[in-house]
């Protein structure tokens, strides 16, 4: 049972699917039959690309924290004006 991802055609939603047998597949957003088979990268694990994922997900990390700090700062400076 083969894992397909599609684009649908009518509403541009990106799914993945799990197909079975000859089953139709549908949009989940829309429930058009109308959709494009897209190209699946398989994932590959290494140390490299675990590595890199973690560098990732840090630098994610620290920009949100970053925007959540700038947030409480201008929400302070908003309720001393009042």
């Amino acid at each position: 049972m083969p894992l397909f991802e599609y684009r649908c055609l009518g509403c541009d939603s990106q799914f993945e699917l799990l197909i079975r047998g000859s089953a139709v597949p549908t949009c989940p957003s829309c429930g058009s039959t109308s959709l494009e088979k897209m190209l699946s990268l398989f994932a590959v694990s290494s140390d490299g690309t675990q590595q890199r994922n973690r560098q990732t997900l840090g630098a994610q990390q620290r920009q949100s924290s970053q925007r959540a700090r700038e947030e409480r700062s201008h929400d302070k400076h908003d309720h001393h004006d009042d």
